[in-house]
């Protein structure tokens, strides 16, 4: 699980104090319904979590409660509320999420957990661009394991801050969870023992 937010003010010391809980918190378990399942945006039980506050600019992450031991890649995505829109009850539907981060992938051993930058690690984080509007936003974390070719793990979570002094970037491509991913793509069904190189699902990063 990814039950912890990192922000410049440090690391939250409570699981899902401003990550949202997911509908497993008791186990370790994937989203069972693959990457066309509704529970890929966010994979939430309902349950409240508090809005942390993030500089644009700033460092922001999300941290896992054991190191990340599967190969394949880590991901984030961010996701601006509607004006007006409580973030704390928002869901996250339609054409709203823009990548922030992609992991890259090694250039070989792509089979061995050690040789991906996010293997064994617990902490992941990116630089909010300067040039994202301040507001409310949904931060999404996901891996896809990939050690289990045709069949992908994919875990994911989502945490709530509150840009401040943000700028007036037009954040895309603009994507939409589900809707983004299909079932048989390429980055999500990869053989990592079949050769070829990595490319992971999903638009390209905005930097801002």
């Amino acid at each position: 699980h990814f039950p912890y937010l990192i922000s410049g003010s440090g690391k939250d010391t409570v699981q899902w104090k401003h990550v949202r809980q997911v509908k497993n918190p008791e186990s370790n378990d994937f989203v069972s319904g693959g990457p066309t399942s509704p529970d890929i945006r966010c994979y939430s039980n309902g349950k409240v979590a508090e809005t942390a506050k993030v500089a644009a600019g700033g460092t922001l992450g999300i941290g896992a409660s054991q190191g990340v031991f599967h190969p394949g890649p880590i991901q984030f995505y961010m996701a601006k509320a509607p004006a007006g829109t409580d973030i704390a009850s928002w869901d996250g539907s339609g054409n709203v999420w823009f990548k922030t981060y992609s992991e890259k992938p090694p250039a070989s051993r792509l089979g061995e957990t050690g040789s991906w930058a996010s293997g064994n690690k617990q902490d992941f984080t990116f630089t909010v661009p300067k040039s994202t509007p301040s507001g409310d936003y949904l931060v999404r974390i996901e891996h896809i394991a990939l050690h289990n070719t045709g069949k992908p793990q994919i875990y994911v979570a989502c945490g709530q801050v509150a840009v401040t002094g943000g700028g007036s970037g037009t954040p895309g491509p603009l994507v939409a969870f589900p809707g983004v991913y299909a079932a048989n793509d390429p980055g999500v069904v990869f053989n990592l023992y079949g050769g070829g190189q990595y490319k992971a699902p999903g638009p390209a990063v905005w930097t801002g």
